[in-house]
């Protein structure tokens, strides 16, 4: 549960493979791949912890952000956010700027404050909770005066809470000057502000995303020449892009070189003159090419007194688009409100907070061009007044928001990385309050620590949430984030609140740049006992139970309805679409809310889900992931994620897990044989003899297997494709058979001194020494070196059997093949009985000894031999295909289906799903469109909001339900005739059949069963078919599936949902 949810509408599973990219290039975005694709210790270290962070910076973007040195002015709820981030990642140093003393109101949003905190400086009493979040970062407070030479000291200088108008024009121009990335932010309230000055900046990357990739299908000789690509997949390029081509067979003018195309179709594009040039005869590999772009910056001080370009500022809830240009002169008024008054308006004050209005409407006169006289309307204005009356409060979900915000922006101006905000990005979420009119009485300080929300929504408001009962399911990095916004909004610190968070992981390493929470001494510990016990370091009021127990079908006896029952609301911090759809299966069936969310990436979406108001989860289903075709991944692969998806699934799991399986069930399951399926018995008998008959029993055994498992996949696997399909192949169209995506391979000769071909050997006679038994532990030995060089003179001593090609040996060449189709015939039944007659029958005592261990793949443990083998493996198979290698990490990356993965990303969705939290806090005064459901690309960056669908509505008989209507049946432990008269005379229903899960309880038309059926409870029957107990202590219903006739005889279609509650 420790991740996160490639998008559909809203949402974000395991992504899909990589497109098609095979060749290394300057430009690209993950900048792994290494000339040699070996690693050092150090590197592995070093990859390990950061891999995630890796997997969507890239190392070099990575190692040029923690060179960085940034100067964050500000340690407030927003400071405190940011600072956390950038120390996660890793900056070279930070350094705090704060000269006010912490007050109790900043505990709303700081979670590194405590009570004891009040009275001593912000920015020193966060220096030692920082530091633990990464040791690596130097840390240190310079409150002196932020003049010409303080400021020239940093990269990048980030200010969160200007004193002034004055102030921030004047910290501004000194950096644009000095060349200084500026970033300038603040959260007051419900609103907030981001805007940037990185001076003349050049991005090399605009969207981090693999450069796209295509294989050629023709090019024409022509003016201009137009370019078809192979039609599995479009090119996704755009007008203006620049590619190169490589490996153009005829027209080899175009080989190496740069092109601006023209796009003419989802396959076609144009790239000039090409005809001059020789003929095109086959071939040829298309890449985009990432061209360095220019942004130029203005200084702060230009845009205040005008109004603002629509160009310079990025819109985040087009619902609101009418208020972007007002949105300037508010900031503005409370700018200048808060030089003039020393304070931003008193919470809840209409008086004060009308007078920002008021100015604001000042402002924007004075701003407007000559002859134009702008006038607020009333809808303006009151929206001004409300934001104001909230101004004093610092919000923990605004905070969080920003400072994931904020906290991408200093990437993009330390690493020149990503698309950053041009230039200002405003954004309110006044929707959140509560639809009463709120007063200075109702807002006024209790002097307690949640003072900052209490500013905003009132202490009515304020004692709600603390008395919030909620479920988290999840507490990896999405999860974290969700208790710190917990934890400074006190939901669950009242008396009837109770926050229960589940989690089976424990802690590794690579969680700790993103999970933060987390220590280096937490490693191993459950996550969600270590989450909760920091939870309530950052606030001592909450009530949380932490849980190891999933979330499941068969855990609902721990989970039951009377939990349920309690329950304010579900909040997900899920990885996985399975466990997601069943929390909102279970949400729908108790009318819970569910607060769902994911990332991948700089990529995040949130979705709320309100009973009886929006669609639930799992209303729309995305497409099934796309599978790779057969001959893709047995014969024909084309770049270095088929060559992945192979070492790892046919390679790995079939020699090291499946092998190991298939033997221990021979050796536990009676009649295990028989129970196969025809098409799968020849290939399990086949695995058995090797496992049972002609198993290795020393370690040098397993060297052999090694070298000739090498022979055959890199060496006769090969052979035989060429001897079937020669280079020179043509098919019956005269069309050259290798051409477009079919890259003919080279066999490999073995040499052990090749570093690459050793590894894949010791890998794997280490894998299959101990999935045999013959080692007692998967992991490196000490004297792994030693062992190599015994490894190489056995190796000296085995023989190869000389390849002979097979004709008719059929190769799957159909691009829509997604399975392996096995026969089987009269020839594979004598082969079967031959093995089965040589096998130990079961329950002979020699089973008992051939248990194997099957590998439980762990990606993320340098000790263990599996990213080694697949590394090799995959390495190998991609130098026999022409396929550029990778190094390391890139296979651990890829092989290890590990996401992508950002803080940043992270908090602001974070901070998105908590805003939807509070107006269900409120929910009786709120309609479908004031929810929001979120979209985020923080790399170019997108910001999209947009209301929550409806659920779509049915009709049985006169009556309209949708997914959240159920039929609940409260007549005790009834019998089976006393349900059928209950629809019939409650619903005007003739149940037709009656079932429960898989069994049949009831059909009309079984008369005799059903005479003896009707006077039993319907719990009886469940049980007698079933033969299992119901557990009454913790299960106090059945769920019904009924097939019914109206009282006319007519089939009724559509039902809703039916539990018999006993």
């Amino acid at each position: 549960m420790s991740q996160e949810p490639a998008f559909k509408r809203r949402r974000i599973e395991d992504p899909s493979p990589a497109p098609p990219s095979t060749l290394t290039t300057v430009s690209d975005p993950m900048d792994i791949d290494a000339k040699s694709p070996s690693s050092t210790q150090a590197d592995l270290s070093y990859d390990n912890e950061f891999s995630r962070l890796i997997g969507t910076l890239g190392k070099d973007a990575l190692k040029r952000l923690q060179a960085s040195k940034i100067l964050l002015v500000g340690v407030g709820g927003l400071g405190i956010e940011i600072a956390k981030n950038i120390v996660l990642m890793g900056v070279a140093s930070l350094t705090l700027h704060d000269t006010a003393p912490v007050a109790i109101e900043d505990l709303s949003a700081h979670f590194f404050l405590s009570p004891e905190s009040v009275g001593k400086n912000r920015a020193e009493v966060s220096v030692a909770r920082l530091t633990e979040l990464n040791e690596r970062v130097k840390i240190s407070v310079n409150n002196a005066t932020l003049d010409e030479k303080t400021l020239s000291e940093y990269t990048t200088v980030v200010v969160t809470n200007s004193s002034s108008r004055a102030e921030l024009i004047r910290i501004n121009d000194i950096c644009h000057n000095h060349k200084i990335s500026f970033i300038a932010g603040e959260v007051r309230g419900l609103f907030g502000f981001i805007f940037n000055d990185f001076g003349t900046f050049t991005c090399i990357d605009s969207n981090g995303e693999p450069p796209l990739t295509s294989y050629v299908e023709s090019i024409t000789k022509a003016n201009p020449g137009v370019v078809t690509v192979v039609d599995t997949d479009r090119h996704e390029l755009e007008d203006g892009q620049i590619i190169r081509l490589t490996e153009v067979q005829g027209m080899t003018e175009l080989n190496g070189h740069e092109h601006k195309i023209t796009v003419t179709g989802p396959y076609t594009f144009s790239i000039g003159d090409t005809s001059a040039m020789g003929d095109y005869v086959k071939g040829g590999f298309v890449e985009e090419i990432k061209v360095p772009a220019e942004h130029n910056f203005e200084a702060i001080s230009s845009f205040f007194g005008k109004p603002l370009p629509h160009d310079k500022v990025s819109v985040s809830d087009w619902a609101k688009f009418d208020r972007c240009s007002n949105y300037h002169y508010f900031l503005q008024a409370l700018l200048q409100y808060q030089e003039q008054k020393g304070s931003y308006p008193t919470p809840g004050s209409s008086e004060e907070a009308a007078a920002v209005a008021s100015l604001a409407q000042e402002i924007a006169t004075a701003s407007a061009p000559e002859g134009e006289t702008p006038t607020f309307d009333e809808k303006t204005t009151k929206w001004m007044t409300l934001l104001a009356k909230g101004s004093q409060g610092v919000i923990s979900p605004m905070a969080t928001i920003f400072g994931g915000i904020i906290g991408q922006e200093i990437i993009k101006a330390t690493s020149s990385k990503y698309t950053p905000i041009k230039q200002f990005l405003y954004f309110d979420a006044l929707e959140c309050l509560p639809s009463e009119e709120l007063t200075t009485e109702d807002c006024a300080p209790r002097g307690t620590r949640y003072d900052g929300q209490i500013a905003v929504f009132g202490n009515e408001f304020n004692e709600k949430v603390l008395n919030l009962n909620y479920f988290l399911v999840g507490a990896g990095a999405i999860g974290c984030e969700v208790l710190k916004c917990w934890a400074m909004m006190g939901l669950s610190a009242g008396p009837n609140g109770s926050i229960h968070v589940t989690d089976m992981d424990t802690i590794e390493i690579s969680n700790l740049n993103r999970q933060f929470l987390y220590r280096p001494w937490d490693v191993t510990k459950f996550k969600s006992e270590t989450s909760a016990a920091a939870a309530q370091v950052m606030n001592p009021e909450l009530k949380i139970t932490p849980w190891s127990v999933r979330v499941g079908p068969d855990t609902e006896t721990t989970y039951d309805a009377d939990f349920w029952g309690k329950l304010s609301g579900v909040c997900n911090a899920l990885d996985n679409v399975k466990a997601r759809l069943y929390m909102d299966q279970r949400c729908v069936f108790y009318q819970k809310s569910l607060l769902e969310s994911g990332t991948q990436g700089t990529k995040g979406n949130t979705q709320v889900i309100v009973p009886f108001l929006t669609e639930s989860y799992g209303s729309s289903v995305d497409p099934p992931a796309k599978e790779t075709p057969v001959c893709l991944l047995h014969s024909f692969p084309n770049n270095i994620q088929h060559c992945m998806q192979w070492a790892r699934e046919l390679c790995f799991e079939g020699s090291f897990v499946k092998d190991a399986d298939i033997n221990n069930n021979y050796i536990e399951t009676e009649g295990f044989v028989d129970s196969l399926a025809p098409t799968l018995r020849l290939s399990t008998l086949q695995t058995l003899k090797a496992t049972m008959l002609d198993r290795p029993k020393t370690f040098e055994e397993c060297v052999e297997w090694a070298r000739l498992e090498f022979e055959d996949k890199f060496g006769n696997a090969i052979k035989q494709l060429l001897y079937t399909f020669p280079k020179d192949y043509v098919d019956k169209h005269g069309t050259p058979f290798w051409s477009g995506a079919k890259r003919p391979p080279t066999p490999i000769v073995f040499d052990a001194e090749n570093e690459l071909h050793l590894d894949y050997i010791v890998s794997a006679s280490f894998l299959k020494a101990f999935s045999f038994g013959i080692l007692k532990s998967e992991f490196k030995p000490a004297d792994l070196e030693e062992k190599k060089q015994e490894i190489k003179k056995t190796l000296s001593k085995v023989t190869i059997p000389e390849f002979k090609p097979k004709s008719g040996v059929k190769i799957e060449t159909d691009m829509k093949v997604t399975k392996v189709q096995a026969s089987y015939d009269d020839k594979d039944e004598e082969t079967c009985t031959a093995i089965l007659a040589d096998l130990p029958a079961f329950g002979s005592d020699s089973l008992s000894t051939q248990l194997m261990n099957p590998v439980d793949f762990e990606k993320d443990d340098d000790n263990n031999f599996h990213i080694d083998f697949i590394h090799a493996c995959s390495n190998l198979r991609a130098s026999a295909y022409g396929i550029p290698q990778v190094n390391r990490l890139k296979t651990k990356l890829i092989a290890g289906k590990i996401i992508p993965a950002i803080v940043t990303t992270t908090a602001a969705c974070v901070g998105f799903v908590n805003l939807e939290l509070y107006k269900l806090v409120s929910m009786e005064s709120k309609k479908l469109e004031d929810f929001r459901n979120s979209f985020m690309n923080l790399a170019i960056p997108i910001f999209s909001q947009s209301e929550p669908i409806a659920p779509k509505k049915q009709k049985y008989l006169n009556t309209e339900f949708s997914l959240w209507d159920r039929i609940d049946i409260r007549i005790g432990d009834a019998t089976l005739q006393e349900v059928l008269d209950y629809f019939r005379n409650e619903h005007k229903l003739d149940v037709e059949m009656l079932g429960v899960g898989q069994s049949l309880l009831y059909a009309a038309w079984a008369v005799a069963k059903a005479k003896t059926r009707l006077p039993k409870k319907i719990t009886q029957i469940y049980e007698e078919i079933t033969q299992t107990k119901i557990d009454r202590e913790h299960q106090k219903y059945l769920m019904l599936e009924p097939t019914a006739l109206d009282l006319e005889g007519n089939d009724v279609e559509d039902i809703p949902l039916v539990a018999l509650w006993f």
